[in-house]
């Protein structure tokens, strides 16, 4: 779309990588019950075979059995949270309020899930580590009192510490990548389009000589308004960044600065580049108008 902000085509960016990390998590829960699977049904086995030697029947709860349901949920939610931040990505494209209000909750909120998934981990991880050395010094008084006895695994052997790291991770990214998401949300380049959506097409006069455009202002409003000729002004001597037109003779108010240019953008007049701003032909035909010739006509 012709005067897209890098703000928010930088948003859009990063929501299609944080989709991209959405997946990647899908996929380590994946690895992770596989992992943990294999490694139990090898414990299991192991196990079974020393105790038939001693006579003894064992049987074990089938975990992997059991965490395949958690497993498919958590699959699932992260595969619908990849497809939301596809499908926002898209939709900011077009200036949409509701669609930067929605993106901005949607990222606040993924931002809680990530810190939240970060500190479950860790809990777990830490946990995990408390009863496994209450389980090895428990090892080893039962070593001290039988000295035959067979070392049992660590729980650090059984299960792999690695999903942890990736929680670790995925959850780091998606906190920066919330974060960045809101900061350029909250820029006044992005919030000045968005708002400009909101108020759709107006009801000017149309723009003749020229393809139809969303045309906010016509040649009387350019003429009479003084911060669109201010603006045309400026520009009739060259092409002009948003820093120099704030140092020139428009003042210094960013948000009333980029309501005007997007007016003129909208209508044609003015072009967005990747320096700054410069007028369009149609702009240039407006400069014997607004030199006060009052028999000229501006080719509109």
């Amino acid at each position: 779309m012709q005067g897209r902000p890098r703000a928010v085509s930088t948003v859009m960016i990063v929501l299609l990588a944080l989709a991209c990390v959405a997946v990647g998590s899908a996929v380590a829960e994946v690895l992770r019950y596989r992992a943990i699977a294999d490694t139990l049904g090898q414990f299991e086995q192991s196990l079974t075979e020393q105790s038939s030697k001693s006579g003894v029947n064992l049987q074990f709860t089938q975990l992997p059995s059991v965490a395949i349901g958690p497993t498919i949920t958590v699959v699932v939610v992260l595969a619908a949270i990849a497809a939301g931040l596809v499908t926002l990505a898209f939709t900011v494209r077009q200036p949409r309020p509701r669609a930067r209000v929605i993106t901005l909750v949607a990222a606040g909120t993924l931002a809680v899930l990530a810190v939240a998934q970060a500190g479950i981990a860790l809990t777990t991880q830490l946990a995990l580590n408390q009863v496994d050395a209450e389980f090895q010094s428990m090892q080893q008084s039962i070593g001290a009192r039988y000295p035959g006895a067979r070392a049992m695994p660590s729980f650090v052997d059984l299960l792999p510490s690695w999903p942890y790291y990736v929680d670790y991770l995925t959850s780091t990214l998606a906190v920066i990548g919330c974060a960045a998401v809101i900061v350029l949300l909250a820029t006044s380049g992005a919030r000045t389009w968005f708002a400009a959506g909101k108020a759709g097409p107006s009801v000017s006069t149309a723009l003749p000589g020229a393809a139809p455009v969303t045309a906010v202002v016509d040649t009387r409003t350019i003429v009479s308004d003084p911060w669109l000729r201010s603006i045309v002004s400026e520009l009739m001597s060259g092409p002009r960044s948003l820093a120099d037109l704030q140092a020139g003779p428009l003042g210094t108010n960013p948000e009333v600065l980029n309501w005007r240019l997007w007016d003129l953008i909208n209508a044609g007049v003015v072009s967005q580049t990747a320096t700054g701003y410069e007028l369009t032909p149609r702009g240039e035909n407006l400069r014997a108008l607004l030199a006060g010739d009052p028999g000229s006509n501006p080719g509109w």
